[in-house]
């Protein structure tokens, strides 16, 4: 078998499938772009999804990548078998309405036994297949020539790929068989054919026919283009080809692996003879060295993706992925932060692929060791905790094993041998069963949300070419009609209904790129139509949603005219994006990385990653950095050119989690900004004209969010409803102010309304109008309690003469009726008696509207034999219902 490294492997199967005809798709982020229903990228095809149901039109119908993906569902395993891992690498080959099972069965065997290629041993390859699916098998056993031995039906629950709605299919699996040395019961073939969980039988190779369509309801019918999806585990291919027993021993993990042994204070030292002769202590440590591994591969490609640690969804997992390897470094003797330091490791195993991993590694060390530090200082909480769990419960509960698995990163393993040094139990059942709860939880939270989109014959048929104009113009006269449907059905015309079409040029914009949709006026002889919103078909085709008085047709010649008014507000706020991004990666570096943006005629948000948190200082930096720009009426240029020269030449910034075209569109203000944009903007950042910041709010872990509004008309307004709302604000207060003027006037507070109503309010003190707004608040406020104090004293002036009598146990008592008293002033006034006589017992009480009150105060001389509140419950005559204590209670009465 030939030796090869992980990165010929990869290069190998590229090479190969671009000789067969496929477009190479460069691997994208690790975060969804517009796909809600998966957290992470989780295979090579979740990417492919508009491809795969019809809504957009690859750049070649045969395609192949190598795409990084996170599946965190079984995290507790990695380590602990042979295969599990955080993140890996799907290599693919996919069809999209191009060749199906035969070419797809043809090539994977050519690349995997042919001498030019893989050069695998044929007989060393076991197949199976879905026990329905005789083309495949028929395939297999005739064409291929594949023997009855090596391979075996399945049944729909391992050999049919199905996720509910949308395109599904039977699969074919190629296994690769590693020998009896990995078969200790010798069971053979019967590990596949009846599906046995076993190291013998590797899994190298997975083609899924998509052939049906999924209703949703398990109903299925034949797709109207089928396709191809070939997965293959890159890790375990070479694993294979590196003859190791498990994926941690290949090249691409072991170097990280001697890396941490270097860093174990106590010579710890990861054994490979451990798979033939298995020590239990042994095992947990090679189970501790893998882990770590599997993380930090893991940590970095998230960091260098935009995710930082945080407290829910992908920023709790990459927390959790370094609370967890920092536990198992524990186990090695490792007691300071470490991880970062495996870093370099990573890039070195991975970087040759991903060379963006150096540019990132700054931040991606900063960010590791930072939070490695904060849960070693926390971490010593966890011990803490658990040490207090085994004293005072002399076990540990499934929910304190959650606890400390959740909120401080133990692994259960860590915590039953933390207990078992105490001679304690743990509720391992208990524990897992609140495990799965909280995985349940976690799968069902994410399924309300459709994870495909059933295949559209429609768009797989929409061939139509349709050219847009509007970089250039907002009328396109004599545009012809090309296409039209309503309801996924194609139509002749339209008459008095709403539907969709398609013009043969127009210069309406389609949503995307995070700019919003023009509107307006597509004009026939017989009809008019109202666009009210444009979206993008699957071969670029922008599709119209109109509504129709009169009748469109098929064919027909019309103006089509875009709101000039939306779209030129648009356009500022567009080009506003482009600006606010490059002064934020001028004010706080290179690590601000956009990851989303919407813009129209009311202004704009755009999200980006970056590892803390923004000050209001720069802010403020970047808010007159950009007005700045606009200043100095930076023209606006345009260049279509290839990848390669937009990124050398002009600088342009590109998202790794966007795919491109061949010859992409460069949008570029001079040295300033420069980015790959299909979108529309203006001529020179002068007509932007002007530009605030609104505000800024974080929307996760490393995930921030900044509005934003641009021209002269939009940034008054802001300013306009900033000043009525201040103004508003404070009329309300000084209303207060007049209702109680009678009783005491405050000139301090009539001379701060004065200055507000006749603030000379500019951009650059808005801050200050709200400061004296929020003072001016604070000085009613207590202006209301100064006078509520001032009523109070007054009313209780009236009873300052009150003198204590005998109650019927001979004991000085000052019991009455004050009706005119709050419950407030009732607990003032009982505090002011108790407190003027030694030995008194005071009883108030108050009926009003809103209900009957009682206070009991008592002397600290009588608290020991006359307890307040045993005073209050035993009142002769009422019911009394409240609370208190020794000294004072308080509550209601019914008499």
């Amino acid at each position: 078998m030939k030796k090869l490294s992980s990165n010929e492997i990869r290069k190998m199967w590229v090479d190969f499938f671009q000789a067969k005809e496929h477009h190479f798709l460069a691997p994208v982020s690790l975060i969804p772009v517009e796909d809600p229903s998966l957290l992470w990228i989780n295979s090579g095809v979740a990417t492919l999804k508009p491809y795969f149901d019809g809504r957009k039109t690859p750049p070649s119908p045969r395609l192949t990548n190598s795409q990084k993906a996170i599946r965190t569902n079984d995290i507790e395993n990695v380590g602990v078998t042979a295969r599990h891992q955080t993140l890996f690498e799907m290599l693919g080959n996919f069809s999209i309405g191009d060749y199906f099972k035969k070419e797809a069965i043809e090539f994977g065997w050519e690349l995997l036994t042919s001498k030019d290629w893989f050069d695998l041993d044929p007989e060393k390859l076991y197949i199976t297949v879905f026990n329905e699916d005789e083309e495949a098998y028929k395939i297999w056993t005739e064409i291929i020539g594949i023997k009855p031995d090596h391979i075996f039906p399945g049944g729909r629950d391992t050999n049919f790929w199905d996720v509910g709605q949308g395109p599904c299919g039977p699969n074919t699996e190629i296994f690769y068989d590693r020998g009896v040395k990995w078969d200790p019961q010798n069971l053979g073939t019967k590990l596949l054919s009846e599906d046995i969980e076993n190291d013998r039988y590797i899994e190298i190779w997975n083609i899924v026919f998509s052939q049906f369509n999924n209703d949703g309801n398990n109903n299925y019918t034949e797709l109207p283009r089928k396709n191809i999806d070939t997965g293959a585990g890159l890790e375990r291919i070479v694993s294979i080809f590196q003859d190791t027993p498990t994926n941690f021993e290949t090249d691409i993990f072991f170097p990280t692996i001697k890396a941490i042994e270097k860093l174990t204070k106590h010579n710890f030292q990861y054994s490979i003879e451990n798979y033939d002769n298995p020590n239990p202590k042994q095992t947990r440590i090679n189970t501790a060295f893998k882990v770590i591994a599997d993380h930090i591969r893991a940590i970095s490609f998230a960091i260098a993706d935009g995710v930082f640690p945080g407290n829910k969804d992908r920023g709790y997992i990459i927390r959790r992925l370094i609370r967890r390897s920092s536990i198992y470094g524990k186990e090695l003797g490792i007691n300071n932060a470490f991880l970062y330091q495996l870093v370099d490791e990573v890039i070195k195993s991975m970087g040759e692929f991903y060379p963006y991993l150096m540019n990132k590694k700054p931040i991606i060390v900063e960010t590791i060791k930072n939070e490695e530090n904060k849960f070693l200082q926390t971490l010593s909480k966890g011990y803490e905790l658990l040490e207090e769990m085994i004293q005072k419960e002399g076990k540990v509960s499934a929910a304190n094993a959650m606890l400390l698995f959740e909120s401080f990163g133990f692994p259960i393993e860590q915590t039953i041998e933390l207990a078992q040094n105490s001679q304690v139990a743990v509720d391992l059942e208990g524990f897992n069963n609140l495990l799965n709860q909280a995985k349940d939880k976690a799968r069902n939270a994410r399924k309300e949300v459709q994870a495909w989109d059933k295949q559209n014959e429609l768009f797989t048929k929409m061939d139509v070419k349709s050219k847009f104009t509007g970089w250039e113009e907002l009328t396109h006269k004599n545009a012809k009609i090309i296409f039209m449907f309503v309801d996924e059905k194609e139509v002749e015309e339209l008459t008095d209904t709403t539907g969709y079409l398609i013009l043969d040029q127009t210069p309406f914009y389609a949503e995307k790129g995070g700019q919003a949709a023009d509107h307006g006026i597509i004009q026939g002889l017989k009809g008019v139509g109202t666009v009210d919103d444009v979206q993008q078909g699957p071969q670029g085709q922008n599709i119209h949603r109109v509504t129709v008085e009169g009748t469109l047709s098929i064919n027909d010649l019309v103006d089509a005219s875009v709101d000039k008014n939306k779209r030129v507000y648009t356009m500022k706020n567009h080009s506003g994006t482009h600006m606010v991004h490059s002064a934020l990666r001028a004010v706080l570096g290179d690590l601000v990385m956009q990851s989303g943006s919407y813009n129209d005629e009311h202004g704009l948000r755009m999200d980006f990653t970056f590892n803390r948190n923004i000050t209001p200082e720069e802010l403020h930096q970047t808010q007159v950095l950009v007005n700045q720009k606009i200043k100095e009426a930076i023209k606006r240029e345009v260049h279509f050119v290839s990848m390669q020269e937009a990124v050398e030449k002009h600088h342009a910034l590109a998202f790794f989690a966007e795919k491109y075209d061949e010859i992409v569109r460069v949008v570029q203000f001079g040295d300033f900004s420069s980015e790959l944009c299909g979108g529309t903007h203006v001529d020179s950042t002068s007509d932007i004209e002007d530009f605030v910041i609104t505000g800024i709010e974080s929307k996760g872990s490393g995930l921030f969010r900044i509005k934003c509004l641009t021209s002269f008309v939009g940034v008054q307004n802001y300013y306009d409803e900033i000043w009525n709302e201040q103004l508003a604000t404070a009329q309300i207060n000084m209303d207060k102010y007049e209702q109680l003027k009678p009783i005491q006037s405050s000139p301090k507070i009539e001379k701060m309304f004065n200055e507000i109503k006749h603030f000379k309010m500019t951009r650059d003190n808005v801050q200050e109008l709200k400061i004296l707004g929020q003072e001016f608040q604070l000085e009613v406020y207590l202006f209301e309690k100064q006078v509520a104090l001032k009523n109070t004293n007054a009313k209780l002036n009236a009873y300052k003469n009150l003198k204590p009598s005998l109650n019927d146990q001979g004991v000085n008592q000052i019991k009455i009726n004050a009706n005119d008293l709050n419950m407030q002033e009732l607990k003032i006034l009982a505090d002011e008696l108790r407190n003027t006589f030694d030995d008194v017992i005071v009883i108030l009480l108050s009926e009003s509207d809103q209900g009957n009150f009682i206070v009991v105060a008592v002397s600290e001389k009588l608290q020991g034999q006359y307890p307040a509140i045993e005073v209050f419950k035993n009142m002769p005559g009422i019911r009394t219902k409240g609370g208190g204590n020794h000294n004072l209670a308080q509550g209601k009465f019914e008499k």
